[in-house]
């Protein structure tokens, strides 16, 4: 039926006889569809008709006053159907309508009037499938050159690999890390293009996906390319499920490794610098505590060489002189293991020993006008961690709130116990994270200074952010760092005018609490010890006591001055001597150069290394080593001794049981 409904499929008819145009349009009144109807009896009316209202589908007569209907096919061009119509059965005007692109062709007459309906119909719902087709065909076409591009505009080096390491295909970026073009990389092998070796590398990660089926992924070092790549080889699969090859992509990282190597190195560089920085605040305060004992040290020399009678015997005024030295050794530790600049080493921490020792060391730095107040669990159990940047944020956080109280009263307040944050709690870090239910050591330092407002406490972390005087700024910071490294908790809690509290919260572990006792100097007991040892330091004085020392001991001494006259003397003595007592730092050759010398000419000698600075170094070198040792300076003589003998004696049940075979 014909009808006005502008969703109707709109027909244009273009026929000049009257009477074959009046029939069609009855035929459409008669048909169950809907259809919308425009007539046109020449060329040019149904060309002004197509450009105001493109039709649904074309009926028109072959030969028309002004022209043929195959102009009308020409004119389509693809967008809409055309069925041709002529009063004669010419095959001839059929084929060359088809091959212009008409649908369809009919044969005028009284019945194919009445059909023409049905034959719109179904030339609209084939020209459907036509469309369809073509806009599939097109999407398909369109997602090819869409991949191609995709896989060729790709910054990643991908290359598909079949089963026997063949390349079926490459992107540029794969070429031209290879230096060949895309298409005569297919077919070749892949190790042979990629690294130019003839046969699979045994860590081939294609060959590894072939064999275990599971995608692989490693960070390769290509040293002839000097670039670092992230590998990732992914199975590709055919329609039966089984492994027809692999997907390799590689992504260079070079650059983000050096990046990250740079970020790590600016991180400790920043941290040392900061160390340094909180060093010189405590400078005068060590200088102080050094004055301290050097003043007992000389008073009681002075009284005991003017044989002073003041009721204190001689033998009272070395042990006082003796506690003091002592004073001076713990203070030196204390001083180089903050200095140091070795990497995080994991170790059982007692945070309770450690925070003590800080706040003692840190009390004649700080001002008079500030109160410290300690309140300290001993029950806290050990944590696992590096002692020395623990120790660092202990020091920070000390000196940062004195800073906050700056000239006036206050009170700082250092507390240590043990907290536990039980699950469904809603404790946060000072950026509002979640801190996870566990148990944690809690330290906490509070003090009454001016505080922070708000805004302040988003950039307090900042590195270089500060509000106290140029060149300050990284403390904060490092705290920070440090925290997050030990996968710690950090709190922040301040009000201006009333003052700041931070607290650190860290992960404690299921380990037993081990206090490490050194033995004391005055525990020393002498042994019946013999033989010669070789005493190597560059200090006489140095030199001198200690040869007096192993002479209580029982041995005897020989004595160089650096390492270059050890060696010297060993090769022309070594039958002589036992041992080789060595010192590490010395002009000429220090003791790790004459170590590894000594070793060449005996790998059987006894060696002890002393040293007043970080060990790390040294027991590196000596790891694996069982005939060598290390000792600190100064010597704490009942270790001294031990060390000695055990080495010794090794030697000795070494010797012995050569000799028995």
């Amino acid at each position: 039926m014909l009808t006005d409904n502008l969703t109707a499929p709109l027909i244009l008819v273009v026929e000049d006889d009257n009477n074959h145009a009046e029939l069609i349009r009855r035929s459409f009144e008669d048909a169950p569809e809907e259809y919308r109807l425009k007539i046109a009896d020449t060329l040019c009316d149904a060309t002004a008709a197509i450009e105001r209202h493109s039709p649904s589908l074309v009926l028109t007569d072959y030969r028309l006053p002004d022209g043929n209907g195959s102009e009308l096919v020409v004119m389509a061009a693809g967008s809409w159907p055309v069925i041709m119509m002529t009063a004669q059965g010419c095959e001839q005007v059929a084929v060359e309508a088809m091959k212009l692109g008409a649908q369809d062709y009919i044969a005028k007459s009284p019945d194919a009037f009445k059909n023409i309906p049905r034959i719109v119909k179904y030339a609209l719902i084939i020209w459907s499938s036509i469309v369809a087709s073509r806009q599939a065909v097109d999407a398909v076409f369109r997602a090819k050159q869409d991949w191609e591009q995709t896989f060729d505009a790709v910054s990643d080096q991908i290359a598909i690999i079949d089963l026997d390491h063949n390349i079926t295909r490459v992107n540029k970026a794969m070429a031209a890390r290879c230096g060949v073009p895309p298409e005569e990389m297919v077919g070749r092998k892949c190790y042979e293009v990629m690294h130019n070796i003839s046969n699979p590398h045994a860590t081939c990660p294609h060959a590894r996906m072939i064999q275990d089926g599971s995608e692989c992924s490693e960070r390769i070092e290509e040293k002839h390319l000097n670039r670092v790549f992230d590998i990732t080889v992914s199975p590709l699969y055919s329609s039966e499920g089984l492994i027809t090859g692999s997907v390799h992509i590689a992504r260079d990282v070079t650059e983000h490794k050096r990046a990250e190597e740079e970020r790590l190195q600016l991180a400790e560089q920043s941290q040392h610098t900061q160390k340094l920085e909180s060093l010189g605040v405590l400078a005068g305060g060590i200088a102080h505590d050094f004055n301290n004992i050097l003043t007992i040290i000389l008073g009681h020399c002075y009284m005991v060489k003017e044989n002073c009678d003041n009721g204190i015997s001689d033998k009272e005024r070395v042990q006082l002189i003796e506690t003091a030295g002592n004073r001076a050794a713990i203070l030196c530790r204390q001083m180089l293991a903050y200095a140091g600049q070795s990497p995080q080493i994991q170790t059982r921490v007692n945070l309770w020993q450690l925070v003590d020792d800080v706040v003692n060391m840190l009390q004649s730095a700080i001002k008079k006008n500030i109160i410290v107040e300690i309140d300290l669990n001993r029950d806290v159990p050990e944590l696992i961690g590096d002692s020395g940047q623990i120790q660092q944020v202990v020091m920070n956080l000390i000196i940062n709130a004195a800073e906050a109280i700056g000239d006036k009263n206050g009170t700082i307040n250092v507390a240590l116990k043990k907290a536990i944050i039980q699950t469904g709690q809603t404790d946060t870090d000072f950026i509002g994270k979640a801190i996870p239910a566990q148990s944690y050591a809690s330290l906490e330092v509070s003090d009454t200074g001016c505080g922070i407002d708000d805004e302040m406490k988003k950039r307090v972390f900042e590195p270089f952010f500060t509000t106290k005087f140029t060149g300050r700024g990284l403390g904060m910071s490092a705290v920070l760092g440090i925290v997050k490294a030990h996968d710690a908790s950090l709190q922040l809690f301040s009000t201006p005018d009333v003052g700041t509290t931070f607290k650190v919260l860290f992960p404690l572990s299921a380990v037993p609490t081990v206090v490490d006792v050194a033995p004391s100097a005055g525990s020393f007991h002498v042994k019946n010890n013999s033989g010669t040892i070789l005493l190597v330091d560059d200090e006489e004085s140095l030199r001198t006591i200690g040869t007096e020392l192993l002479g209580v001991m029982g041995f005897s001494s020989i004595t160089a001055t650096n390492g270059l006259e050890a060696v010297e003397i060993y090769r022309k003595q070594g039958n002589k001597i036992d041992l080789i007592l060595l010192d590490m730092l010395m002009p000429v050759m220090g003791g790790l150069e004459a170590y590894r010398i000594l070793r060449e000419i005996s790998p059987l000698i006894p060696i002890v290394i002393c040293s007043g600075y970080n060990s790390e170094e040294i027991m590196v070198e000596i790891d694996d080593d069982k005939h060598a040792s290390i000792i600190q300076k100064p010597y704490v003589l009942d270790l001294l001794q031990n060390t000695l003998m055990m080495l010794l004696d090794e030697r000795k049940a070494e010797t012995a049981g050569t000799t028995a075979l």
